[in-house]
């Protein structure tokens, strides 16, 4: 039986507001995200501060217990068929079609000049040997993790 994911205090990018959304809808954030996990979880959850991007600050979390990697942003992985036919040709533009799923174009290009950041920070991604990846956009890897991060982190290179 897998274990469960924990539950997590609400938690913010360092630099954003401590507030998210329009003004019409906001959720307040107790803490900052730093290099190193809050108290609250550290005991489950590994935490890594994704560098290298010129604007965007990405967070990557591993549940130990699960062997679960979680991302946000550094994957996207669109499954076709879920798409209107505007969607699919953004996400082709993208590069974010599944089974080829990566970080969007426009992410990747935020790199640029610093992708040893990124290197070092997908060494530490693979050194946690994640067994499955849970993905905020599109199909997640339930298997064979550490193949899909090779390939999907290859613009590292």
């Amino acid at each position: 039986m897998e274990a469960p994911l924990p539950e997590c205090a609400r938690v913010g990018v360092a630099g954003r507001a401590r507030t998210r959304g329009s003004t019409a809808h906001r959720s307040a954030f107790d803490t900052d995200l730093a290099d190193t996990p809050p108290q609250a979880w550290a005991a489950d959850l590994d935490q890594l501060r994704f560098r290298g991007s010129r604007v965007i600050e990405e967070f990557v979390f591993f549940h130990r217990a699960s062997a679960t990697l979680i991302l946000a942003d550094l994957i996207e992985n669109f499954e076709r068929e879920k798409l209107t036919r505007g969607m699919r040709w953004l996400a082709r533009i993208g590069g974010v079609l599944d089974p080829d799923g990566k970080a969007p174009l426009d992410m990747r290009l935020t790199f640029a000049g610093r992708k040893r950041l990124a290197r070092e920070g997908f060494g530490r991604i693979m050194a946690w040997h994640p067994q499955r990846v849970i993905l905020a956009h599109g199909r997640c890897y339930e298997r064979n993790a550490e193949a899909e991060l090779r390939r999907a982190f290859r613009w590292t290179g």
